[in-house]
Protein backbone atom coordinates (compact mmCIF):
# COMPACT_ATOMS: atom_id res chain seq x y z
CA UNK A 1 0.00 0.00 0.00
CA UNK A 2 1.59 3.55 -0.71
CA UNK A 3 2.30 5.51 2.45
CA UNK A 4 -0.24 8.13 3.14
CA UNK A 5 -2.87 6.60 1.27
CA UNK A 6 -6.86 7.50 2.23
CA UNK A 7 -8.40 4.10 2.62
CA UNK A 8 -12.68 4.20 2.81
CA UNK A 9 -13.49 2.68 5.83
CA UNK A 10 -14.39 -0.95 5.90
CA UNK A 11 -11.08 -2.17 3.94
CA UNK A 12 -8.48 -1.04 2.14
CA UNK A 13 -9.09 -1.59 -1.20
CA UNK A 14 -11.35 0.97 -2.95
CA UNK A 15 -14.98 0.81 -2.37
CA UNK A 16 -17.64 2.40 -0.02
CA UNK A 17 -21.61 2.63 -0.20
CA UNK A 18 -23.97 2.27 -2.58
CA UNK A 19 -26.53 4.72 -3.55
CA UNK A 20 -28.87 5.06 -6.45
CA UNK A 21 -26.53 2.29 -8.42
CA UNK A 22 -23.22 4.73 -8.22
CA UNK A 23 -20.38 3.90 -5.42
CA UNK A 24 -19.84 6.36 -3.67
CA UNK A 25 -16.20 6.09 -1.95
CA UNK A 26 -15.65 7.55 1.47
CA UNK A 27 -11.80 8.65 2.09
CA UNK A 28 -10.39 9.95 5.16
CA UNK A 29 -6.85 10.34 6.47
CA UNK A 30 -5.58 7.94 8.67
CA UNK A 31 -4.33 8.00 12.29
CA UNK A 32 -1.38 5.95 11.09
CA UNK A 33 -0.40 8.84 8.51
CA UNK A 34 -0.98 11.57 10.60
CA UNK A 35 1.96 11.93 12.75
CA UNK A 36 3.83 15.33 12.66
CA UNK A 37 2.39 15.88 8.78
CA UNK A 38 0.84 19.76 9.32
CA UNK A 39 -1.10 19.12 6.04
CA UNK A 40 -1.92 15.95 3.51
CA UNK A 41 -3.17 15.65 0.16
CA UNK A 42 -5.29 12.90 -1.13
CA UNK A 43 -2.77 11.19 -3.78
CA UNK A 44 -5.85 11.37 -6.37
CA UNK A 45 -8.57 13.42 -7.55
CA UNK A 46 -12.00 13.25 -6.48
CA UNK A 47 -15.06 13.05 -7.90
CA UNK A 48 -18.39 13.85 -8.02
CA UNK A 49 -20.81 12.41 -5.17
CA UNK A 50 -17.95 10.79 -3.32
CA UNK A 51 -17.58 11.47 0.80
CA UNK A 52 -14.54 12.68 2.84
CA UNK A 53 -14.71 12.30 6.46
CA UNK A 54 -13.67 15.08 8.72
CA UNK A 55 -12.62 14.45 12.92
CA UNK A 56 -12.49 17.10 15.38
CA UNK A 57 -8.92 17.47 15.62
CA UNK A 58 -8.81 18.85 11.57
CA UNK A 59 -10.28 20.28 8.51
CA UNK A 60 -10.48 19.42 4.94
CA UNK A 61 -10.28 21.44 1.92
CA UNK A 62 -11.77 20.90 -1.62
CA UNK A 63 -9.75 22.81 -4.81
CA UNK A 64 -9.85 23.04 -8.42
CA UNK A 65 -6.51 24.32 -10.36
CA UNK A 66 -5.04 25.35 -7.06
CA UNK A 67 -7.89 27.41 -5.85
CA UNK A 68 -10.26 26.67 -2.50
CA UNK A 69 -13.74 26.44 -3.44
CA UNK A 70 -14.47 24.95 -0.20
CA UNK A 71 -13.66 24.59 3.45
CA UNK A 72 -15.23 21.72 5.55
CA UNK A 73 -14.24 23.10 9.13
CA UNK A 74 -16.33 21.22 10.89
CA UNK A 75 -16.37 17.64 12.22
CA UNK A 76 -18.35 15.46 9.80
CA UNK A 77 -19.10 13.14 6.96
CA UNK A 78 -19.59 15.26 3.61
CA UNK A 79 -20.60 13.84 0.09
CA UNK A 80 -18.87 15.94 -2.80
CA UNK A 81 -22.27 17.86 -4.19
CA UNK A 82 -24.41 20.98 -5.27
CA UNK A 83 -25.85 21.06 -1.99
CA UNK A 84 -22.16 20.95 0.31
CA UNK A 85 -20.33 22.88 -2.53
CA UNK A 86 -22.43 25.64 -4.55
CA UNK A 87 -19.85 26.34 -6.75
CA UNK A 88 -20.09 22.42 -8.23
CA UNK A 89 -23.29 23.42 -9.58
CA UNK A 90 -21.92 26.26 -11.91
CA UNK A 91 -19.07 23.79 -12.72
CA UNK A 92 -20.97 21.14 -13.62
CA UNK A 93 -22.45 23.72 -16.68
CA UNK A 94 -19.24 24.47 -17.67
CA UNK A 95 -17.30 21.19 -17.50
CA UNK A 96 -19.70 18.92 -18.22
CA UNK A 97 -18.80 14.95 -18.64
CA UNK A 98 -15.93 15.25 -16.54
CA UNK A 99 -15.82 11.99 -13.85
CA UNK A 100 -12.07 13.76 -11.26
CA UNK A 101 -13.11 17.40 -10.40
CA UNK A 102 -10.58 18.70 -7.93
CA UNK A 103 -8.21 18.24 -5.12
CA UNK A 104 -8.82 17.77 -1.26
CA UNK A 105 -6.61 18.24 1.53
CA UNK A 106 -6.45 17.66 4.91
CA UNK A 107 -5.08 20.05 7.94
CA UNK A 108 -4.48 19.42 11.12
CA UNK A 109 -5.74 21.82 14.17
CA UNK A 110 -3.38 20.48 16.66
CA UNK A 111 -0.11 22.09 17.50
CA UNK A 112 3.39 21.13 16.42
CA UNK A 113 6.84 20.77 17.79
CA UNK A 114 10.10 21.24 16.26
CA UNK A 115 14.26 21.87 16.35
CA UNK A 116 15.49 24.52 15.11
CA UNK A 117 19.03 25.91 14.10
CA UNK A 118 21.74 28.05 12.06
CA UNK A 119 22.81 26.04 9.46
CA UNK A 120 25.44 28.61 9.27
CA UNK A 121 27.14 30.91 12.19
CA UNK A 122 25.89 34.14 12.45
CA UNK A 123 28.13 36.85 11.69
CA UNK A 124 27.86 39.41 14.61
CA UNK A 125 29.97 42.78 15.26
CA UNK A 126 30.39 43.03 19.27
CA UNK A 127 32.33 45.98 20.68
CA UNK A 128 34.83 43.76 22.78
CA UNK A 129 35.54 40.87 20.24
CA UNK A 130 35.15 42.86 16.91
CA UNK A 131 33.77 40.07 14.51
CA UNK A 132 32.37 36.53 16.60
CA UNK A 133 30.60 33.81 14.94
CA UNK A 134 27.55 32.58 17.12
CA UNK A 135 25.48 29.90 16.84
CA UNK A 136 22.00 29.89 17.78
CA UNK A 137 19.49 26.65 18.49
CA UNK A 138 16.32 25.49 20.49
CA UNK A 139 12.81 24.66 20.05
CA UNK A 140 9.42 26.52 19.08
CA UNK A 141 6.04 25.55 18.67
CA UNK A 142 3.44 26.51 15.93
CA UNK A 143 -0.13 25.41 14.16
CA UNK A 144 -2.11 26.82 11.94
CA UNK A 145 -4.22 29.24 12.19
CA UNK A 146 -5.67 29.86 8.82
CA UNK A 147 -5.77 26.86 6.48
CA UNK A 148 -7.33 28.45 3.55
CA UNK A 149 -4.28 31.45 3.46
CA UNK A 150 -1.81 28.20 4.15
CA UNK A 151 -2.97 26.21 0.87
CA UNK A 152 -3.23 29.38 -1.31
CA UNK A 153 0.36 30.55 -0.13
CA UNK A 154 2.10 27.54 0.35
CA UNK A 155 0.19 25.05 -2.22
CA UNK A 156 -1.41 27.12 -4.74
CA UNK A 157 1.33 30.26 -4.64
CA UNK A 158 4.77 27.96 -3.87
CA UNK A 159 3.93 24.55 -5.08
CA UNK A 160 4.60 23.15 -1.42
CA UNK A 161 2.31 20.25 -0.81
CA UNK A 162 5.08 18.25 2.04
CA UNK A 163 5.01 19.15 5.65
CA UNK A 164 8.47 18.77 6.33
CA UNK A 165 8.61 21.97 3.74
CA UNK A 166 6.58 24.49 5.41
CA UNK A 167 8.55 23.67 8.85
CA UNK A 168 11.72 24.21 6.98
CA UNK A 169 10.54 27.41 5.95
CA UNK A 170 9.15 28.04 9.73
CA UNK A 171 13.31 27.68 10.65
CA UNK A 172 14.61 29.20 8.44
CA UNK A 173 12.43 32.89 9.09
CA UNK A 174 13.35 31.89 13.00
CA UNK A 175 17.10 32.16 12.37
CA UNK A 176 16.34 35.34 9.93
CA UNK A 177 14.53 37.05 12.70
CA UNK A 178 16.71 35.97 15.59
CA UNK A 179 19.54 37.67 13.53
CA UNK A 180 17.98 40.75 13.10
CA UNK A 181 16.92 41.01 16.43
CA UNK A 182 20.52 40.43 17.74
CA UNK A 183 21.51 43.58 15.30
CA UNK A 184 18.39 45.61 16.90
CA UNK A 185 20.02 44.84 20.40
CA UNK A 186 22.95 45.85 19.71
CA UNK A 187 22.56 49.05 17.97
CA UNK A 188 19.85 50.22 20.47
CA UNK A 189 21.10 49.45 23.59
CA UNK A 190 24.61 47.97 23.20
CA UNK A 191 24.34 44.51 23.88
CA UNK A 192 27.16 42.39 23.42
CA UNK A 193 27.74 38.71 23.88
CA UNK A 194 29.17 38.48 26.88
CA UNK A 195 25.54 40.20 27.84
CA UNK A 196 23.79 37.42 25.64
CA UNK A 197 22.87 34.65 28.28
CA UNK A 198 21.51 37.35 30.54
CA UNK A 199 18.82 38.43 28.38
CA UNK A 200 17.85 35.38 26.39
CA UNK A 201 14.31 35.59 27.45
CA UNK A 202 14.28 38.96 26.54
CA UNK A 203 15.61 38.26 22.94
CA UNK A 204 12.37 35.00 22.71
CA UNK A 205 9.93 37.26 23.02
CA UNK A 206 11.05 39.84 20.60
CA UNK A 207 11.83 37.10 18.25
CA UNK A 208 8.35 35.43 19.08
CA UNK A 209 6.30 39.16 18.78
CA UNK A 210 8.46 39.81 15.31
CA UNK A 211 8.05 36.19 13.84
CA UNK A 212 4.55 36.10 13.97
CA UNK A 213 3.85 39.08 12.47
CA UNK A 214 5.94 37.37 9.22
CA UNK A 215 4.05 34.13 9.40
CA UNK A 216 0.70 35.84 10.35
CA UNK A 217 0.19 35.95 6.24
CA UNK A 218 0.87 32.35 5.57
CA UNK A 219 -2.15 30.94 7.63
CA UNK A 220 0.51 30.29 10.45
CA UNK A 221 1.34 31.19 14.19
CA UNK A 222 4.77 30.28 16.00
CA UNK A 223 3.11 29.98 19.90
CA UNK A 224 6.15 29.93 21.26
CA UNK A 225 10.00 29.96 21.71
CA UNK A 226 11.87 27.60 24.10
CA UNK A 227 15.33 26.81 25.04
CA UNK A 228 17.31 29.25 23.23
CA UNK A 229 20.60 29.09 23.21
CA UNK A 230 23.54 31.15 21.80
CA UNK A 231 26.92 29.77 21.50
CA UNK A 232 29.98 31.68 21.49
CA UNK A 233 32.94 30.94 19.01
CA UNK A 234 35.73 28.73 21.19
CA UNK A 235 38.34 31.47 21.27
CA UNK A 236 35.56 34.18 22.64
CA UNK A 237 35.61 31.53 25.74
CA UNK A 238 39.30 31.16 25.78
CA UNK A 239 39.24 35.20 26.09
CA UNK A 240 36.71 35.23 28.78
CA UNK A 241 38.07 32.93 30.91
CA UNK A 242 41.55 34.19 30.89
CA UNK A 243 40.14 37.41 31.55
CA UNK A 244 38.60 35.53 35.01
CA UNK A 245 41.33 34.37 35.67
CA UNK A 246 43.92 37.36 35.74
CA UNK A 247 41.53 39.04 37.66
CA UNK A 248 41.22 36.40 40.27
CA UNK A 249 44.65 36.42 40.35
CA UNK A 250 45.50 40.24 40.61
CA UNK A 251 47.61 39.58 37.40
CA UNK A 252 48.38 41.24 34.09
CA UNK A 253 48.43 38.89 30.46
CA UNK A 254 52.58 38.91 30.92
CA UNK A 255 52.05 37.28 34.74
CA UNK A 256 49.59 35.22 33.63
CA UNK A 257 51.56 33.80 30.53
CA UNK A 258 54.54 33.75 32.49
CA UNK A 259 53.10 31.87 35.18
CA UNK A 260 51.16 29.26 32.78
CA UNK A 261 54.96 28.87 31.24
CA UNK A 262 56.32 27.72 34.32
CA UNK A 263 53.55 25.86 35.21
CA UNK A 264 53.97 23.61 32.25
CA UNK A 265 57.92 23.29 32.38
CA UNK A 266 57.84 22.14 35.60
CA UNK A 267 54.68 19.57 34.88
CA UNK A 268 56.88 18.60 32.07
CA UNK A 269 59.78 17.71 34.15
CA UNK A 270 57.53 16.21 36.49
CA UNK A 271 56.47 13.85 33.94
CA UNK A 272 59.39 13.54 31.55
CA UNK A 273 61.82 10.91 33.96
CA UNK A 274 65.22 13.24 33.71
CA UNK A 275 65.86 12.66 37.71
CA UNK A 276 62.65 15.03 38.23
CA UNK A 277 59.99 13.82 40.84
CA UNK A 278 56.58 14.25 40.86
CA UNK A 279 57.90 17.18 43.82
CA UNK A 280 58.42 19.12 40.49
CA UNK A 281 54.84 18.95 39.40
CA UNK A 282 53.89 20.45 42.49
CA UNK A 283 56.52 23.27 42.30
CA UNK A 284 55.93 24.02 38.71
CA UNK A 285 52.40 24.06 39.71
CA UNK A 286 52.02 25.99 43.10
CA UNK A 287 55.01 28.52 42.37
CA UNK A 288 54.29 29.48 38.70
CA UNK A 289 52.54 32.58 39.28
CA UNK A 290 54.29 33.74 42.06
CA UNK A 291 57.68 33.73 40.52
CA UNK A 292 55.85 34.57 37.28
CA UNK A 293 54.89 37.97 39.29
CA UNK A 294 58.13 38.05 40.87
CA UNK A 295 59.74 37.84 37.67
CA UNK A 296 57.97 40.68 36.09
CA UNK A 297 58.14 43.12 39.12
CA UNK A 298 62.02 42.54 38.75
CA UNK A 299 61.53 43.34 35.38
CA UNK A 300 59.52 46.57 36.02
CA UNK A 301 61.95 47.64 39.00
CA UNK A 302 64.44 47.04 36.37
CA UNK A 303 63.12 49.64 33.71
CA UNK A 304 62.32 51.84 36.70
CA UNK A 305 65.58 52.22 37.75
CA UNK A 306 67.18 52.18 34.88
CA UNK A 307 69.15 48.95 35.14
CA UNK A 308 67.57 46.84 32.88
CA UNK A 309 68.17 46.08 29.46
CA UNK A 310 66.96 49.38 27.39
CA UNK A 311 66.22 48.78 23.61
CA UNK A 312 68.35 51.12 21.14
CA UNK A 313 66.81 54.35 20.64
CA UNK A 314 66.19 53.61 16.68
CA UNK A 315 63.92 51.12 17.79
CA UNK A 316 62.19 52.55 20.49
CA UNK A 317 58.75 54.10 19.09
CA UNK A 318 55.92 55.96 19.98
CA UNK A 319 52.48 53.48 20.60
CA UNK A 320 49.99 56.76 19.50
CA UNK A 321 51.86 58.53 16.80
CA UNK A 322 54.84 56.08 15.88
CA UNK A 323 57.63 59.10 16.23
CA UNK A 324 61.25 57.69 17.74
CA UNK A 325 61.83 57.68 21.54
CA UNK A 326 64.87 59.11 22.76
CA UNK A 327 66.86 56.45 25.37
CA UNK A 328 65.36 57.59 28.75
CA UNK A 329 62.24 59.22 27.45
CA UNK A 330 58.94 58.80 29.74
CA UNK A 331 56.93 60.98 26.94
CA UNK A 332 56.88 61.10 23.21
CA UNK A 333 58.43 64.35 22.86
CA UNK A 334 55.84 64.77 19.92
CA UNK A 335 52.50 63.86 21.37
CA UNK A 336 52.85 63.49 24.92
CA UNK A 337 51.73 60.08 25.23
CA UNK A 338 53.29 58.68 28.26
CA UNK A 339 55.76 55.65 27.77
CA UNK A 340 55.10 53.34 30.43
CA UNK A 341 50.66 52.72 30.36
CA UNK A 342 49.05 53.41 33.57
CA UNK A 343 45.36 52.99 34.13
CA UNK A 344 43.28 56.34 33.98
CA UNK A 345 40.76 54.39 36.78
CA UNK A 346 42.54 53.06 39.09
CA UNK A 347 46.12 54.62 38.37
CA UNK A 348 47.71 50.56 38.44
CA UNK A 349 51.05 50.32 35.69
CA UNK A 350 50.12 48.71 32.91
CA UNK A 351 51.39 46.88 29.89
CA UNK A 352 51.95 48.89 26.82
CA UNK A 353 49.06 48.39 24.68
CA UNK A 354 46.64 46.44 26.96
CA UNK A 355 43.00 46.62 25.77
CA UNK A 356 41.52 46.58 29.57
CA UNK A 357 43.12 47.38 33.04
CA UNK A 358 44.04 43.77 34.94
CA UNK A 359 43.69 45.08 38.23
CA UNK A 360 39.96 46.88 37.87
CA UNK A 361 38.95 45.57 34.29
CA UNK A 362 38.20 49.36 33.15
CA UNK A 363 38.64 49.82 28.90
CA UNK A 364 42.15 51.71 28.09
CA UNK A 365 41.66 54.15 25.41
CA UNK A 366 44.51 54.80 22.67
CA UNK A 367 45.70 57.96 24.61
CA UNK A 368 46.49 55.66 28.08
CA UNK A 369 47.95 52.67 26.20
CA UNK A 370 51.56 53.85 25.48
CA UNK A 371 53.94 51.49 23.15
CA UNK A 372 57.51 51.09 22.26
Amino acid sequence: MTPGLFDPPGGPSPGGDLEGGDARQTFYWQDRDKGENVIFRLPRNIRLNDNILVREDEMALFLRDGKVLHLFDRADRYALTTETVPLLGTLAKTVTGIVQIGEVYWVQRREFRANFGTAEPLVFRDRDFGLVRLRAFGQFAYRVTDPVLLITQFVGTRGITRSEEIVRWLRDQLVLVINDTLGELKDQKGLGVLEMPAHLQEIEQLVLARLNRDVAPYGLAVTRIAGLNINLPEEVQEAVDKRGAMATLGVNYLQYATGKAIEGAGAGAALGGNGASLAGLGAGAGAGFAIGQAMAAGMRQGADAGGGPVPPAADRRCGRCRAALPEAARFCPSCGTPVGASCPSCGEGIDPGSVFCPFCGTRIGADHRGGT
